[in-house]
């Protein structure tokens, strides 16, 4: 399934590894990562409430980049997954695009992906509801209004 096409991010250098999140902060693959289900579950947190911020101002973001402790982050951002690579530098990036927008044009076509993704879909604005915003989240939540 998501496996063959997490391995075509993989084999792309400087790549340390890449996840894919659900719209609930699960985890639905991953590949080249040492899974720390604290840090990954923050990390997956934090993209679902900046993406739920754009969405309660009927905004769409596709595309997050960031600096996220120590490593280089690209986050591909959809209505029903997250699909976030993990950097050693930022230089790989041009490649990791086109590469990234391959994997998940094939992802959104995959039927039995989709299925499995579709049970665990939900409304990004709820995470905005979960405990109180940090300074960075609140600066970009000004921007926007």
């Amino acid at each position: 399934m998501s496996e063959r096409w997490l391995q075509e991010i993989q084999s792309i250098d400087g790549v340390e590894g890449s996840v894919i999140f659900s719209n609930r902060g699960e985890i639905i693959d991953y590949i080249g990562l040492e899974i720390h289900s604290e840090s990954m579950k923050k990390l997956a947190v934090y993209l679902l409430r900046l993406s739920g911020a754009y969405v309660s101002k009927g905004q769409r973001i596709s595309e997050f980049e960031f600096y996220w402790v120590n490593k280089y982050i690209i986050c591909k951002n959809t209505d029903q997954f997250l699909l976030v690579t993990i950097c050693k530098s930022p230089k790989v990036y041009s490649l990791l695009r086109i590469t990234l927008n391959v994997v998940l044009a094939n992802l959104l076509e995959d039927k039995k992906f989709m299925k499995d993704i579709k049970s665990s879909v939900s409304d990004k604005t709820l995470f905005l509801k979960r405990g109180e915003f940090d300074e960075t989240e609140t600066q970009i939540i000004q921007k926007l209004q």
